[in-house]
């Protein structure tokens, strides 16, 4: 379910040669209004295809380096939904106390090739996470409050739920799922006070990056249905991490610091 341990400040400390403080929030550059609302646990049917994912995303493309840009409640409306988002260098993404920021349940959004993700088959990754950082130094994501993915929750036009392909590919295949935030080269990344839940596949994966700061995280994910739902992942290349402060429950094991 999840692969990583509880490392004591003191160990953590040892392995990352910067000195380690609590973030800051950054500046804001552009606000963004919830359009849509939470029913019970997830968004009402009726709101399943109404993506927020150009403007969030075009909010991100034109912020400056060092700015934020905030997903904030307005009214009673207080969730967002998106398919892929693609952060940039300096830009942090900031959901703000209350909101909740969905990610689709539409396997079609994420699909690297036509028809490659909802599904199981022998082929490598066929689709893209829900949040990316690529090949950059100096960039950050910061988080303030939920950030929700629906696991367990049936695929839009499909009978089965991301948790259930994972389970099919035990017997054989692989399971062609997203993971919720993946980077590769992007140095100095900061997660910051934010709740993740229910992530179809691992929920953070840091790769080649110099420079990853996980302070205030919570994932909480059940055991019961969840599989390969890994919480941090510091993965090939990397160094100079610490993850503290956080509280991590993702099937067998927990970890709290």
């Amino acid at each position: 379910m999840w692969t990583i341990a509880l490392l004591s400040a003191s160990f953590l400390a040892a392995q990352d040669s910067r000195t380690v403080s609590e973030p800051a929030i950054p500046p804001t550059c552009t606000s963004l209004d919830a359009q849509l609302s939470v029913d019970g646990h997830s968004l009402a049917k009726a709101d399943e295809d109404k993506l927020d994912t150009a403007r969030i995303q075009r909010a991100l493309d034109t912020c400056g380096k060092g700015k934020g840009v905030v997903l904030r409640t307005h009214g009673t409306a207080n969730a967002f939904l998106s398919g892929p988002l693609e952060l940039h260098e300096g830009v942090t993404l900031i959901v703000d106390k209350g909101a909740t920021l969905f990610a689709s349940r539409d396997p079609a959004v994420y699909e690297k090739t036509p028809g490659s993700c909802g599904l199981v088959n022998e082929s490598g990754s066929g689709c893209k996470p829900l949040i990316s950082a690529q090949h950059v130094s100096g960039r950050g994501r910061d988080g303030r409050w939920c950030d929700r993915w629906t696991g367990g929750e049936k695929l839009l036009g499909k009978a089965v739920t991301w948790w259930d392909l994972a389970e099919q590919a035990r017997s054989g295949g692989r399971q062609q799922v997203p993971r919720l935030i993946v980077t590769d080269a992007a140095d100095n990344f900061t997660v910051y006070r934010i709740t993740l839940k229910n992530s179809p596949n691992f929920h953070i994966v840091y790769n080649h990056g110099d420079g990853f700061t996980v302070w205030g995280l919570k994932i909480d994910t059940p055991k019961r249905g969840a599989r390969n739902t890994d919480g941090v992942d510091p993965g090939a290349g990397s160094k100079n991490i610490t993850i503290t402060h956080s509280y991590i429950r993702t099937g067998r094991r927990q970890c709290r610091d």
